[in-house]
């Protein structure tokens, strides 16, 4: 497997069991008969259906890279996200970090197959999210802690009994923590995790992730049903054959939520960038 898809999959094994449990919660409160494992059934279910109906959204992204702190406009189209550097460091950036940016975007304007080839990697992480969805009822172990702050606290562990048959599937499986459940709308408010075990591939002869990676994902409410992640931050390190190192560093807030027209294409997009 190559060093930057097992990247890609470990990050978003993370963000699996977020939006997995964030929007399939939005269901009526359960029967007092009904066992967690039913609730996260049907909750499950409820997360397959709704990703269905798909909305796009502008925001300003704050990413912490290293010792360097990067502020984005981001604009969701329905070929593919438009980026746009606002400040670099809390200054504005300078001509050649601009014209980096806006030379980028362009290419993309210009390159179709570049736009689809982004498109498809969206649509392959939607698949995969999709597998996960549902074996997470039987991943997991799931504990109710109770009402705090308005919302409903809930810890989850791995289920000793369930045997993952894929990579995705084993670090998911991996994941011990917490999560705050909104009772007005029943919604994913926080859910911070670690890996309590080391995960090996092929006996730790492919490759290996740490034990003790963590993640944090916040959710903010914008709309009726619709739910967005407003903090992310995963940290996570391993290593695959060839003595690769497998680093995983994300540290990143979205604020200024603001609905995009739908059906809003790159170049519309871009054009409105543009014209700010």
């Amino acid at each position: 497997m190559e060093l930057s898809r097992t990247k890609s999959l470990l990050a978003h094994a993370f963000r699996f069991v977020t939006l997995t449990l964030a929007a399939g919660m939005a269901l009526p409160p359960a029967l007092p008969s009904q066992t967690a494992k039913e609730l996260i059934g049907e909750a499950c279910y409820n997360e397959l259906q709704q990703r269905e109906e798909k909305t796009l959204w502008s925001y300003r992204a704050e990413r912490r890279i290293g010792n360097r702190v990067f502020l984005e406009q981001v604009i969701e189209t329905v070929d593919g996200p438009v980026h746009r550097l606002l400040a670099v460091d809390g200054h504005t950036p300078t001509p050649a970090e601009s014209k980096k940016d806006d030379d980028r975007n362009q290419e993309l304007l210009k390159n179709p197959s570049g736009r689809r080839v982004i498109q498809k990697q969206r649509d392959d992480d939607d698949r995969k999210m999709q597998e996960l969805v549902r074996v997470i009822p039987e991943a997991f172990v799931f504990d109710d802690q109770g009402e705090e702050a308005k919302s409903e606290k809930i810890v989850f562990h791995p289920n000793p009994g369930f045997k993952p048959k894929t990579y995705e599937q084993r670090i998911l499986h991996a994941l011990d923590g917490i999560l705050f459940i909104d009772l007005r709308d029943k919604r994913i408010v926080r859910i911070s995790g670690s890996l309590g075990t080391r995960v090996e591939f092929g006996y730790g002869v492919i490759g290996h992730v740490e034990q003790g990676g963590t993640m944090e994902i916040t959710r903010v409410h914008l709309s009726p049903g619709v739910w967005k992640t407003s903090v992310e931050k995963i940290d996570i390190d391993g290593r695959l054959v060839m003595l690769k190192t497998i680093n995983k560093h994300q540290d990143e807030s979205r604020t200024d939520f603001e609905p995009v027209v739908p059906g809003t294409t790159f170049a519309q997009a871009l054009n409105e960038i543009g014209e700010k």
